[in-house]
């Protein structure tokens, strides 16, 4: 990450039970909300913010994590830089399978912030993203198309 860091690469980080704690100074971390709970021994509620916030702050100051996003279902995601944070809500969707949309998720917003786009709308668009994927069955491709219509309808 130091060499991705010196060349003003972002770095992103889904991370899983087994391996939570091994990434330090990266320029995103993305936990689903079940995730960071087990990875940092901590029981949250859904919606209680604030302890969420908590939560996150230690990591951000414990491993040097630029922004954390976490990716909460049918409450969105919520997204801090350690000092504030946001929760950005879901959509209203006719879910029909939720298998891909964490890597969605990650996918748009790696492609936003190496366009060096802001926090916000990067959390934002992903959100959108992977609330996309999740209308259709299995793990499909995100629809460009549809997504800018999206995007521009919601977000401008």
């Amino acid at each position: 990450t130091a060499w991705a860091k010196l060349n003003g690469i972002p770095t992103l980080v889904d991370p899983k039970k087994r391996n939570f704690l091994n990434f330090k100074d990266v320029t995103l971390f993305k936990p689903n909300f079940k995730e960071l709970q087990e990875g940092t021994n901590q029981a949250l509620k859904k919606g209680d913010f604030d302890k969420l916030f908590d939560v996150v702050k230690e990591l951000h100051q414990k491993y040097q994590q630029q922004y954390l996003l976490v990716t909460l279902s049918e409450l969105g995601v919520f997204v801090s830089d350690g000092t504030k944070y946001t929760v950005i809500p879901a959509l209203i969707r006719d879910i029909a399978d939720v298998s891909g949309a964490g890597d969605t998720v990650i996918s748009i917003a790696s492609l936003c912030l190496a366009c060096k786009m802001s926090i916000e709308f990067t959390a934002a668009l992903a959100n959108m993203g992977g609330g996309l994927v999740c209308e259709r069955l299995g793990v499909v491709p995100i629809e460009k198309e549809k997504l800018l219509q999206e995007a521009l309808h919601v977000l401008v």
